[in-house]
């Protein structure tokens, strides 16, 4: 496999280049990601080969939430208030590269900065995930994410787990 590197999503990326096949993503990365990072609204983080840095191969983009978290769970049974997310709005990986790993590597670079933030800044209860179909809720599902309703769109990752997955 090609080295490959997480950055800042910046000028020099070749973004009109990049497909991932869902016209939706391929327009926030190409119109819509700097402005809003350079607002603070969205934070996209790209995967680069190493050799090529201008070539986007995958892209997530996180953002701040709030949650009602499911009260099964034993961290927040009876807790009345909303418990702060890192929510991951967006990942994609550019067709070129489809079934070698990348999509894996960004999903796990969002779950380092889930964890991160909690080591080192503030306090969150992990990282949440809107599946866009049920082929995405099955991906989030084989990475341990809970489902925050039943049947819902909406996973979860407890921020035990991304902290676990750092080692």
């Amino acid at each position: 496999m090609q080295p490959i590197r997480k950055e800042p999503l910046n000028r020099g990326h070749d973004r009109a280049g990049f497909d991932c096949g869902d016209e939706a993503l391929n327009h926030f990365i190409r119109h819509t990601a700097r402005r809003q990072d350079e607002r603070n609204i969205v934070r996209t983080m790209v995967f680069v080969n190493s050799n090529d840095p201008r070539c986007i191969l995958a892209y997530y983009s996180t953002a701040p939430c709030e949650i009602h978290p499911p009260q099964e769970v034993r961290a927040w049974k009876n807790y009345p208030h909303p418990v702060p997310f890192l929510r991951m709005a967006r990942l994609a990986t550019n067709l070129s590269v489809r079934g070698q790993g990348v999509g894996e590597l960004a999903l796990l670079g969002a779950v380092e900065d889930a964890a991160t933030i909690a080591q080192r800044l503030t306090a969150i209860g992990g990282l949440v995930v809107d599946a866009k179909d049920d082929r995405a809720s099955a991906f989030y599902e084989r990475y341990g994410f809970l489902p925050i309703t039943e049947g819902g769109a909406q996973w979860y990752l407890p921020i035990q787990e991304c902290v676990h997955y750092l080692g």
